[in-house]
């Protein structure tokens, strides 16, 4: 079964071709961006984000890999101030300016951080 976000995007790349986007009208919606972002963590910790959109604006999302290995892959959510991308359910990544931090659940199903004052980085430091 796939992830629940691929889902997700699929549904919103499908109603945005519906709906008539203009980009739609000659078959050709792409994805823009992706270009690496390294974060170096209070801890010592690197994460790695990607950000994208589709060429539409209609949907923004980022790739964040964490020292772990672990890939994840966010929808942007509201936020009052600077970005916010979250699943939801499992993982909040926030940026503002050049600083970001990381949010999971814990057992309990509270928000906790995991990786807090990640600052971004050149990828030569």
């Amino acid at each position: 079964m796939l992830p629940r976000y691929l889902m997700m995007l699929c549904a919103v790349l499908m109603l945005s071709c519906v709906t008539g986007c203009h980009n739609c009208e000659h078959g050709v919606l792409t994805v823009l961006g992706g270009e690496s972002v390294n974060y170096q963590c209070e801890n010592g910790d690197r994460i790695v984000a990607r950000y994208y959109t589709l060429s539409d604006s209609s949907l923004h999302f980022v790739k964040v890999l964490l020292p772990d290995d672990e890939e994840y892959t966010l929808p942007q959510a509201l936020s009052g101030s600077g970005a916010r991308y979250t699943d939801g359910r499992m993982l909040i990544w926030w940026i503002k300016g050049d600083s970001a931090s990381v949010e999971m659940r814990d057992k309990n199903g509270d928000w906790q951080s995991i990786y807090g004052k990640c600052c971004a980085v050149s990828a030569s430091n």
